[in-house]
């Protein structure tokens, strides 16, 4: 009768707990379908294969460990707020192609459920057949905040240099734009952005991507709560 009893037992856990994945794994699958629509698939984009730098793993094994239970967290009033909905995105992410797996890692840091922002990627979001300049301004146009992934790929794209050019347009002290530098040293920045406080990608990675989440959350808050609908000049 004991060892029937333990046997029921084991099987009651078996069938309670068997298939639920480790922490880890959820989160990575979390951010892995968030990514829509048309997330980047490495079936399709063979860039995505490519081992990362070690800076690169850093930074998404990190971030993917440190979500927040969906269950237990809140999102932030600001989210809700009618001048977040005046605009179609947070953020828009500005960066090379040859940081477009650090991008889309962070986009889906960002847009999975726990922090449920609104991101545009140039490569899943721009219209097929539609004129780059036009696209790309218009994303700035349409995004709250503008993230500019400056790196060496960065400083050596022409459509990274056009959108970092658009976005400085209104000036680098703007509370919009978000500078967070990879790979490159203090005289490799752009002139225009050697006097602006800066994320820097290569020192406590794990720490970066909840930090560009709380710039947009604090951007959003402070002019929500000051009233202010951000008006940009039409060219």
């Amino acid at each position: 009768m004991e060892e029937k009893r333990v046997s029921s037992i084991i099987s009651w856990f078996r069938q309670r707990f068997g298939n639920q994945r480790s922490d880890p794994e959820r989160a990575e699958s979390c951010s892995s379908s968030q990514c829509s629509p048309d997330p980047y698939n490495s079936s399709k984009d063979p860039s995505l294969n490519k081992p990362f730098p070690s800076n690169h793993q850093s930074i998404i094994s990190s971030s993917s460990g440190h979500l927040p239970s969906s269950s237990s967290h809140t999102l932030p009033a600001a989210l809700s707020s009618p001048f977040r909905w005046s605009l179609s995105f947070d953020l828009c992410v500005c960066h090379a192609e040859s940081d477009k797996a650090l991008a889309h890692s962070l986009t889906c840091f960002l847009e999975s459920p726990a922090y449920a922002l609104r991101c545009f990627l140039r490569h899943r979001d721009c219209s097929p057949g539609g004129a780059i300049s036009t696209e790309l301004l218009q994303a700035l146009q349409e995004s709250h905040c503008c993230l500019l992934l400056l790196s060496p790929g960065f400083l050596r794209d022409r459509w990274c240099q056009y959108q970092m050019q658009q976005a400085l347009c209104e000036g680098p002290v703007s509370e919009r734009i978000i500078p967070a530098v990879l790979e490159l040293s203090y005289s490799e920045l752009p002139p225009e952005l050697r006097f602006v406080s800066t994320l820097n990608m290569n020192e406590n990675p794990e720490h970066k991507f909840a930090q560009v989440y709380r710039t947009v959350i604090s951007y959003l808050k402070d002019m929500s709560e000051n009233g202010k609908m951000y008006q940009r000049d039409e060219t």
